[in-house]
């Protein structure tokens, strides 16, 4: 075989890294662009002229962290999935050939921005459709090595919201319906603890975990902060910008 390319070795040494620096990791290049980039800042405060915080969503989309759902109509998905790169997980996520099944885990990175701290007060979750799961293949995971880190989690059962409601991270973190999602955060770290001051240039980070057992599911979730003079409020989406999607693995669907 030949030997590994300067970007191999480096993404090589990205997977060795602990999570809380991946995340941040990723949080520092998204800065450092908008910083190398007059436009890309131009663009920014065009769009969010208000904004005190940057956000930063990265769906884990790794084979061997995750179990994925096929459709019954691409069988040659399912039988690549396995040996299948996250660059690949990626677009096929994006055109529907494959999706989370049980759980979805996204890592979310809260920058404060030049000028002052935030507080971040709520992440409240919305169901915006639930239906039943077509038929389909469940395939993974492999497994792979974890950090010795414990980041903060908030872990949501989808399948106990209301639809098209906005769920507060405070009734999340205190209803009995959730007290299994709470028991995933203490097996994957911590609870997030709320609200959490973001000191100016720092960073903030937690992972958002929904999970559905009996339902095709597309969810979003909102994060609200404050900048000491106004409140602001962000929906966190998939890379594609739509709403995100996890569907049961098979086991106590809804009839």
């Amino acid at each position: 075989m030949p030997p590994d390319s300067r970007l191999q070795r480096v993404r090589r040494r990205y997977r060795g890294t602990s999570t809380t620096d991946k995340i941040a990791l990723w949080a520092l290049v998204v800065t450092a662009i908008g910083l190398a980039s007059p436009a890309a800042v131009s663009a920014w405060q065009k769009a969010f002229p208000e904004d005190s915080a940057t956000l930063l969503v990265e769906p884990n989309e790794q084979a061997c962290l995750n179990r994925w759902y096929i459709p019954s109509s691409d069988a040659s998905t399912s039988s690549q999935v396995d040996r299948a790169t996250t660059d690949q997980l990626v677009q096929w996520a994006q055109e529907g050939r494959a999706v989370h099944a049980g759980m979805l885990e996204a890592a979310v990175t809260v920058h404060g921005d030049a000028g002052s701290s935030v507080e971040v007060r709520d992440i409240s979750v919305t169901v915006t459709r639930r239906e039943k799961a077509a038929p389909g293949t469940v395939t993974g995971p492999l497994g792979c090595g974890t950090g010795p880190d414990e980041p903060s989690y908030l872990a949501v059962d989808l399948d106990t919201l209301p639809l098209n409601q906005p769920v507060p991270a405070a009734y999340l973190l205190r209803s009995p319906q959730q007290k299994a999602a709470r028991q995933l955060e203490a097996d994957h770290g911590q609870s997030v603890s709320l609200p959490h001051t973001v000191e100016e240039g720092d960073f903030y980070s937690l992972f958002l975990i929904g999970r559905t057992k009996r339902y095709d599911t597309r969810w979003k979730a909102t994060i609200t902060w404050w900048d000491g003079k106004d409140i602001h409020r962000r929906t966190l989406s998939g890379r594609d910008g739509k709403d995100l999607r996890v569907v049961p693995t098979g086991d106590n669907r809804s009839g």
